[in-house]
């Protein structure tokens, strides 16, 4: 599932941001504001954020080796 959407912002002086919105509307808006207030960001359209798990599992090769 989605659990937010980012805006990534650019500008070459000082480098990337990516505000975080709880909803896709919520991001367009800001992303829209955001390209009629400025001219020199780089500006993306909303990006899903969805959740992930990583899992790792050791496995002893003293044990394997039998």
């Amino acid at each position: 599932p989605v659990t937010s959407y980012v805006v990534l912002i650019y500008n070459e002086d000082i480098g990337a941001f990516a505000p975080a919105f709880p909803d896709l509307d919520k991001a367009e808006e800001f992303a829209n504001a955001m390209r009629l207030a400025t001219t020199n960001l780089a500006i993306s359209e909303p990006v899903p954020v969805t959740p992930e798990q990583n899992v790792r599992i050791r496995i002893d090769s003293r044990e394997t080796a039998n």
